[in-house]
């Protein structure tokens, strides 16, 4: 058995991440949709990398994913759906992100869903409880695609950190099937494989 090593994290390449991801965010207009000001949007970040760094500066940590850092931010969900020019006939009163929602917090070694692709969510969770991982919440995967749209055009996107309804039976699904090809939220079974549909996880969570 082979086992990977451990590898210490680049903070100055995670900072470049970060600042491109806000970059983003900015461009398109998270501050207005949060309520803030830019300098507020700013500084509430800048606090947020202030306490990611000097907590993570000596971390090592076993790279799984392809996304070194996700900057997630809270919000209206409709709205951040709105956003990344996605749209949903779902009811979302009925989606239960499972975590606390902070207004701003950063994922580490993402993995986008492409090791999980034509595996059930049942089964990528085992797996991801073996590996001390998480499952992305609706949240987060809202932030995945907006950073990274083409994710959709390989596969579809399982949110397992979310349900959608009470019996927690089903799951958010990202996809493309719209007439414009534009994401759209809609969802699918807990138990499904699917040789387009693949689960989404990260290693570790940092917040203020």
């Amino acid at each position: 058995m082979f086992f990977k090593r451990k590898e210490k994290l680049n903070i100055d390449s995670l900072r470049n991440t970060f600042d491109a991801q806000k970059k983003i965010l900015i461009e398109k207009e998270y501050p207005a949709m949060l309520n803030m000001s830019l300098e507020d949007f700013n500084n509430n970040l800048e606090s947020l990398w202030k306490s990611f760094s000097e907590k993570a500066g000596n971390l090592e940590i076993e790279i799984k994913g392809s996304i070194p850092l996700l900057l997630v931010a809270g919000g209206n969900l409709q709205e951040k759906i709105k956003l990344i020019n996605g749209h949903t006939e779902l009811d979302l009163n009925n989606i239960k992100l499972n975590k606390t929602v902070e207004k701003f917090y950063i994922l580490l070694d993402v993995e986008d869903g492409t090791k999980m692709v034509a595996k059930s969510s049942k089964e990528a969770l085992k797996r991801f409880g073996k590996e001390n991982r998480s499952a992305l919440n609706l949240d987060e995967s809202i932030a995945l695609i907006t950073y990274y749209p083409e994710t959709l055009k390989n596969h579809y996107l399982i949110t397992a950190g979310s349900f959608y309804n009470k019996d927690e039976e089903d799951l958010p699904l990202l996809w493309l099937l719209d007439e414009d090809h534009n994401p759209e939220l809609h969802y699918a079974w807990f138990d499904i494989a699917h040789g387009s549909y693949g689960t989404a996880s990260y290693s570790i969570k940092f917040n203020k």
